[in-house]
């Protein structure tokens, strides 16, 4: 009988913690721990070109990006079910831009590549046993590199290109949600906003932007593996 009472309790005091933690949380293993990830999706440019246009658009026509391709590699600290942090690099994808004389024998042409790497802290909110909420602030330093050249077909002497670069740091907020497959793999859908990027365009200057400066709206869907 003694043994009997003594293997009931030796029971208990196994089972009793594991069940209330199976209880609050699924995936009790999950709650803390690391993970990476990748996303791809798309990169929405508010204001691209938008002061340069200004200047041109009285003569000849625009041909201009507001959405281009984009890749986020990320990893994160899991606190808990709550809290985590993460740190990122993201290609913020290539908007360029085209301007056209009204006989075509001038042309302007902008490329640009715009990339970043940031940290930023994460809260969860979880909805049920698979989805959970999450909400992002941080902040990303980014570089914008623009290549320009301007090409008159009729007085060839007139040519030229150049190369600038800027860059600089922006706060970074964002909403989305986890959809847990597995104990270890999730899928994410996320809204992140940055804001500041680029500089403003000012005529007057050699070495200025084209680009602009821009709130750009990043849009991603992501795998993740957590450890």
């Amino acid at each position: 009988m003694k043994k009997a009472v003594l293997a009931v309790a030796l029971s208990s005091s196994f089972i009793a913690p594991a069940f209330a933690a199976d209880s609050l949380n699924p995936f009790a293993d999950e709650n803390s721990g690391f993970y990476l990830g990748l996303g791809a999706g798309a990169a929405d440019y508010n204001d691209s070109y938008s002061e340069f246009r200004k200047e041109q658009t009285t003569y000849g026509s625009y041909e201009y990006t507001t959405r281009d391709g984009a890749v986020n590699l990320f990893a994160g600290y899991r606190v808990n079910k709550f809290f985590g942090l993460e740190i990122n690099y993201t290609d913020l994808g290539s908007p360029d831009a085209e301007w056209k004389s009204p006989g075509g024998n001038e042309r302007d042409d902008i490329e640009n590549e715009i990339k970043g790497y940031g940290i930023k802290a994460v809260g969860f909110y979880p909805i049920n046993n698979n989805i959970e909420l999450k909400a992002t602030a941080g902040v990303m330093k980014w570089e914008v590199e623009e290549d320009y050249s301007y090409t008159n077909s009729v007085i060839p002497s007139e040519n030229k290109s150049s190369s600038h670069s800027e860059k600089g740091t922006s706060l970074t907020i964002g909403f989305g949600a986890n959809y847990n497959l597995t104990e270890n793999v999730a899928f994410s859908l996320q809204w992140e906003r940055i804001n500041d990027v680029g500089e403003k365009y000012d005529e007057n200057k050699t070495d200025t932007l084209r680009f602009g400066e821009n709130d750009i709206d990043l849009y991603t869907l992501s795998v993740q593996y957590k450890f």
